[in-house]
């Protein structure tokens, strides 16, 4: 696999060197897209400077947070270094890895300007995010329903017409659920933005919202680090019907094709080795933080050959 993937890596650094630059610069020029010329040789950069620039976010467990020793932890983290570690054996260069920390508002936006090479921060590979960047392959799996107070009584997604629902700022959640509500025909909810999801709990907690929403993950693992019980019929629960999936990705830089596919290479191998496996059991494991199980999820890896 390793000796394949340094051939694949030769041939892309061959064609970013030698191809129809011409024809590259027809395309650029009759799209009008900086963003495209800006980010050409991302792969090129990465292996002339010996870094790669990860942003990375820090305010949302179990994908980055702080621990209580200071210390950057969680899944994003885990495979961001696992990531460097498979790029370093795959361009036989011996990479470093520097971590930005971005926020929801930054994490699309810098991966546009070229501050960093790529972005994880439990980003959701949506159709309108595709527009500004471009993603790797899935590397996480997730739903999004509404959490609520328990102890008012059981509800679903249905309960929540014309009610107030919490989101975090810059939430893809924003669009999906009244996308959702509108298709089924319901009177869709009225959004109230969050800074941070702790507040989005804790304004639940107080009653000041009727329920909140994003990532089921983020918002079990919020309220439970806050101290409250998440379950079926705990203090919080969260509706068994979800308004839209999540599919985590890389964000990359838009139209790099040669640093897409050596992202995703590494990813593939992550996956073909187990280390991905034994990554995610760590963090969404019947015993971790935050049981998720993989179910039928998986990645498929490129036909070697």
């Amino acid at each position: 696999m390793k000796n394949l993937a340094i051939v694949l890596l030769a041939g892309l650094l061959c064609f970013a060197a030698c191809g129809d630059t011409e024809g590259t610069a027809a395309v650029a020029e009759t799209s009008g897209e900086a963003t495209a010329e800006t980010h050409a040789g991302t792969l090129q950069q990465v292996l002339d400077s010996g870094e790669v620039i990860i942003g990375i976010g820090q305010e949302a467990a179990p994908f980055g947070f702080m621990d209580e020793n200071g210390a950057l932890v969680g899944y994003d983290v885990d495979i961001a270094r696992a990531v460097v570690e498979r790029l370093s054996d795959l361009s036989e260069t011996e990479l470093s890895l520097v971590f930005v920390p971005v926020t929801d508002e930054t994490r699309i936006s810098w991966v546009q300007s070229g501050e960093i090479h790529m972005s994880l921060c439990h980003t959701n590979n949506t159709r309108k995010r595709d527009e500004n960047i471009d993603f790797s392959v899935p590397y996480g799996w997730d739903g999004k329903g509404v959490m609520y107070d328990f102890t008012l009584g059981q509800r679903d997604l249905e309960d929540f017409q014309g009610a107030t629902i919490g989101i975090k700022r810059s939430s893809s959640s924003e669009g999906e659920i009244i996308a959702y509500f509108e298709a089924q025909g319901w009177v869709p909810p009225t959004l109230q933005q969050f800074d941070s999801h702790t507040a989005g709990v804790e304004a639940l907690v107080n009653g000041q919202i009727d329920g909140f929403t994003d990532d089921n993950s983020i918002v079990i693992n919020t309220a439970m680090r806050a101290g409250y019980t998440v379950s079926p019929e705990g203090q919080l629960s969260v509706t068994e019907t979800l308004y839209s999936p999540a599919y985590f990705a890389i964000g990359i830089p838009e139209n790099d094709s040669d640093w897409r596919d050596m992202v995703n290479y590494a990813l593939h191998e992550l996956w073909l080795t187990g280390e991905f496996q034994e990554i995610y059991e760590k963090w969404f494991g019947t015993e971790s933080m935050c049981p998720i199980p993989m179910n039928s999820h998986h990645m498929e890896p490129q036909v070697v050959g």
